[in-house]
């Protein structure tokens, strides 16, 4: 061809933009348009034209900036949602799966887009094949305690609407689906890894009033501690080498039914429930005691009213 390689001046590039500005092509333009079938040649040979072509960033910017805002109508969505309908793509590269996952990292998108895919996703069903390829590609897969840390974070303190507790309450999980459920949490390396993960959780989340008065009665005495070790029982305050203090409310930990108070009347919390609450601690001591550890249970009313006799216990321990 004799234009086969020319380039087009900016003036007339802009002129020819400005002649198609506005321009709408009447119904039988279009209707023609649209009937026009391209042989399968030559479109073999449009895309082996444009096969490799690598555009400037400077290129790539421009296209991109062409698309922003750009909205596509229901019509047109409908039309490519159809034409892409039952397609099976050839899979991409390990290249270029590494090029799009590297352009996602970091991206962050808007509250209206993200409520606009929840919103997608809602009441949509995956085929079994689909959800087989997602679990094979989990398996295995390790996530960084960055990632653990930040899944925790965003769910700590959150409150789900009335309606989506609703919705919750109301599925139904199959007798077949239970059984997988229950299967899979019973495997010796899942209830491990649950173990693992519970002790590095703090409930509560914040220091009770009780644990700031002993940890401010060790740092007046200079005493070296950590909280919250994440071992047996996550004691309260640990000493190192292996010092375990717990700080036992005198009501939820069972001092006062120790000292006869009746709760045999209470819905929950009542006699069984301080019993086993009380075994619970001892089992906790004595496998503590077990494993090397000293183990030093103070109450609270100790704790508040004679802090120097507990001061004494501890330092005796050391």
């Amino acid at each position: 061809m004799v234009s086969k390689g020319w380039k087009l001046s900016p003036e007339t590039r802009a002129k020819m933009s400005a002649s198609k500005t506005g321009r709408k092509l009447s119904a039988e333009t279009r209707v023609k348009m649209s009937a026009r079938v391209v042989l399968p040649e030559t479109r073999a040979k449009i895309s082996a034209s444009v096969r490799g072509i690598k555009r400037s960033a400077e290129t790539r910017a421009k296209m991109s900036a062409w698309q922003i805002g750009k909205k596509l109508s229901a019509e047109t969505r409908a039309k490519m949602s159809a034409s892409h309908t039952g397609k099976k793509r050839s899979p991409f590269s390990p290249e270029t799966r590494a090029k799009m996952s590297a352009w996602q990292i970091g991206k962050k998108r808007s509250a209206e887009t993200r409520a606009k895919i929840g919103a997608w996703q809602i009441g949509k069903k995956l085929s079994a094949e689909h959800r087989a390829k997602i679990s094979a590609s989990n398996t295995g897969k390790k996530q960084s305690a960055e990632t653990i840390a930040k899944k925790i974070a965003s769910h700590t303190g959150k409150k789900r609407s009335a309606e989506t507790r609703a919705k919750m309450s109301a599925r139904v999980v199959s007798p077949e689906t239970r059984a997988k459920l229950k299967a899979y949490a019973n495997k010796p390396e899942v209830l491990e890894k649950s173990r693992e993960r519970r002790l590095h959780l703090v409930f509560p989340t914040k220091d009770t009033e009780l644990e700031k008065k002993l940890q401010e009665l060790l740092k007046a005495n200079n005493i070296q501690f950590t909280k919250h070790k994440p071992i047996l029982g996550q004691p309260d305050i640990f000493i190192e080498p292996n010092i375990c203090i717990f700080a036992d409310g005198d009501y939820w930990h069972g001092w006062d039914y120790l000292q006869g108070k009746d709760y045999s009347n209470e819905p929950k919390f009542n006699n069984e429930y301080f019993e086993n609450k009380i075994k619970y601690d001892q089992g906790i001591t004595t496998g503590l005691e077990a494993k090397g550890y000293k183990v030093l249970r103070l109450w609270k009313h100790e704790v508040y009213k004679e802090p120097q006799k507990c001061l004494d216990r501890i330092q005796a321990l050391l």
